[in-house]
């Protein structure tokens, strides 16, 4: 219940600052890709977390300035997140398209789930040193699942398609970031910055609840 309120009063503030009636300076669109790293996080006994996942994220921003140095952002990404995980009890299944895998205990598993991630937030910019700005964001993301994927080495599963009985449709997480960008003249600008999001609600279902995921990655782009 505590998530759930979080949840609802991050979005209250969001969508109450939309509505001021303050007039956008300039809007910033941008694209931008990002190398992760991911991992599954157990809130159970049932599975222990076995490592980390590379993957990439890739999309575009759009940044409204309501003030000088602070915007409201959105925009759209296509991200795969996942990572590695261990049974800790026998009995458990993992369903694919091609078959259902009983799992031993002890067996370690891969998942990767591919999502269009949609953030929400807010982005606050210092004022420019020489062409330099720093900035810093954060702001909870939607992310819808498009498709999932499943690798275990001991069964000779590899990368195979996962039922959607496994994932569910969507999950919220938060994110923060902090980074530079550097002028191009006018509002274009190089970003470069890193950034961390954690999940809020749960990824998977059935008796996967228990994991959640969380991400770090470099993030590159172009602001015009």
């Amino acid at each position: 219940m505590k998530t759930k309120g979080a949840i609802l009063s991050a979005f209250i503030v969001i969508f109450t600052l939309t509505s001021l009636e303050l007039k956008a300076q300039y809007i910033a669109f941008g694209v931008y890709g990002e190398p992760q790293l991911s991992w599954y996080r157990s809130d159970t006994k049932a599975f222990s977390s076995d490592g980390v996942v590379v993957g990439f994220n890739a999309g575009f921003s759009l940044e409204r300035y309501f003030a000088d140095r602070y915007a409201l952002t959105t925009g759209a990404s296509i991200a795969n997140i996942g990572g590695n995980f261990v049974f800790n009890n026998a009995g458990d299944s993992i369903v694919t398209l091609d078959d259902v895998y009983y799992v031993n205990q002890g067996v370690s598993a891969k998942v990767k789930g591919q999502y269009i991630s949609i953030p929400l937030g807010l982005k606050f910019k210092t004022n420019e040193i020489g062409y330099t700005t720093f900035y810093a964001d954060l702001g909870l993301k939607a992310n819808v699942r498009l498709k999932g994927f499943a690798w275990i080495d001991e069964m000779d599963v590899d990368r195979e398609v996962l039922e959607k009985t496994h994932m569910q449709f969507a999950y919220i997480s938060y994110y923060f970031g902090a980074g530079v960008q550097y002028s191009l003249g006018g509002p274009s600008a190089i970003l470069v910055g890193l950034t961390f999001s954690n999940g809020l609600t749960h990824p998977l279902k059935e008796s996967y609840k228990g994991l959640n995921v969380g991400t770090f990655g470099l993030k590159v782009g172009l602001v015009f």
